[in-house]
């Protein structure tokens, strides 16, 4: 019985033995396959993502020409604003990130006339000399690199909402620094949800109505100001319509006029104050055909007399003004651009204004403050004649009522008007050549105008760092 039992076990081990040699030899094998699946997952991931990279970079591109070539706003509404919502989803998923973008700028501009040599880089119609040879005989040579642009963004997901950080600066001084080559804000805004504070585009103002034109000032009498302000949005609809309300700074200025021959010491004195923040109100609605906004600002301008007894004489009065502007889809990739810009004491409001908020006016028996009244228009139309070459043309013009009191070389009106033709070579880099024409008209009637060509070749680069 013993023996007979013998060869059961010896079989039996041996099966044992094998048993485990074919289990140890499944398990390696089992960890062999999962490495090599998860390097081929690994090696599909890193493809996903520069498909994905490659798919963003092909969009923001075709975005980029569907627009036209990129001017200051331009380039701010689809190279920056068109990424951003390219990448919203991966910004979702991968949390904060921060975008580098700007362009190196040179303008070769020859003046056959000449202005203000603080804003010779720039067709600015109010630094027009209406006396010949005021800034020296015509014909002047510029070569410009102000208006080269550095911008950092960054965005991502909070517990609160979507924020968005904003940070700009260009190289064209201005006010004390006006003339030099500088660092100069243009953005310090931050987003969060519906809530925006900082300093940006006003929201009086349309910058998508800027048209394609590569001067660093661009059409007077459009509304366009950079303005610190607290706002709050309403989008509504699915195009990008929306309600906004905002408290901004208020810029006041003040034409002290003839009370600086007739009374020195008290134009001297005489100041604005801000007693309270612009109130401004704006409406969008944005459709297949285009868009058609309007905006209103109510303003509290207040005035004082410093070094004087409890700042008096002191007053203040009412501002208001209204900016209607649109953009037509005519055909194919072609616009047309309007605004109507117009109220009292709305100056600081209007690029290239020419006048102030405020300003004295004869009511007898005695002098008064009150506020200027303004009124611009911009028509401006852009076209392209292909996939790379575009042209815009149009015109602006601004109209101040001047007071009785204001000096007979104060500013009456100012125009302006341009054309170009342009090349986009790609995505990242744009040539071309504009021909520009301002008039200035004071209150004496004595005019000057300025003829100018500015060819512009510009680098694009941008570029987006994941925190991860």
């Amino acid at each position: 019985m013993a023996r007979s039992i013998r060869p059961l076990i010896v079989v039996l081990c041996v099966f044992a033995a094998a048993t485990g040699f074919a289990q140890e030899e499944t398990a390696e094998e089992r960890l062999q396959r999962l490495e090599k699946q998860l390097a081929e997952q690994r090696a599909i991931n890193e493809q996903q993502r520069i498909l994905l990279e490659e798919m963003q970079a092909e969009l923001a591109r075709l975005r980029f020409e569907s627009a036209g070539p990129a001017t200051a706003a331009e380039f701010e509404d689809t190279a920056e604003t068109a990424e951003v919502e390219a990448e919203a989803e991966e910004t979702v998923v991968r949390g904060l990130s921060l975008k580098i973008s700007g362009w190196m700028n040179l303008d070769t501009i020859y003046d056959f006339d000449r202005v203000a040599p603080d804003y010779e880089e720039t067709l600015v119609p109010t630094t027009i000399p209406t006396v010949p040879g005021l800034y020296g005989s015509d014909g002047n040579f510029i070569f410009s690199v102000k208006q080269s642009k550095l911008s950092f963004v960054s965005e991502g997901d909070t517990p609160l909402g979507h924020v968005l950080g904003w940070f700009e600066f260009d190289l064209f001084g201005t006010g004390s620094n006006a003339g030099q080559t500088t660092f100069n804000l243009r953005h310090a805004w931050i987003e969060l949800g519906r809530f925006g504070a900082g300093q940006t585009w006003s929201t009086f103002m349309d910058i998508s109505t800027w048209p394609n034109v590569f001067d660093w000032w661009g059409p007077s009498a459009m509304a366009l100001n950079r303005n610190a302000q607290l706002r709050y949005t309403v989008p509504y609809g699915d195009r990008g319509s929306h309600f906004a309300v905002a408290l901004e700074k208020q810029n006041g200025s003040f034409n002290v006029g003839i009370l600086d021959e007739l009374a020195p010491s008290l134009a001297e004195d005489l100041t604005p104050k801000t007693e309270f923040p612009d109130l401004i109100l704006r409406w969008r609605t944005e459709h297949d055909w285009g868009h058609f906004q309007i905006a209103g600002v109510a303003r509290h301008l207040a005035w004082e007399t410093l070094d004087s007894p409890d700042n008096r004489p002191k007053d203040h009065t009412f501002g208001w003004g209204f900016n209607l502007t649109g953009i037509l889809n005519t055909t194919e990739r072609d616009r047309l651009k309007l605004g109507l810009t117009f109220g009292e004491g709305i100056a600081s409001f209007i690029n290239d204004g020419g006048g102030s908020n405020l300003a004295p006016v004869f009511l007898a028996p005695g002098a008064d403050v009150v506020a200027q009244k303004s009124i611009g228009f911009l028509a401006y139309y852009d076209h392209y004649w292909s996939d790379k070459w575009s042209s815009a043309v149009g015109m602006s013009h601004n109209d101040i009522s001047l007071t009785n009191l204001q000096l007979t070389d104060q500013p009456k009106n100012v125009t302006y008007a341009s054309t170009n033709l342009f090349f986009t070579h790609s995505p990242f880099f744009i040539a071309g050549i504009e021909a520009l024409y301002g008039r200035l008209e004071n209150a004496d009637g004595s005019t000057g105008r300025d003829f100018r060509l500015q060819l512009t070749t510009r680098y694009i680069f941008a570029h987006t760092v994941f925190a991860r």
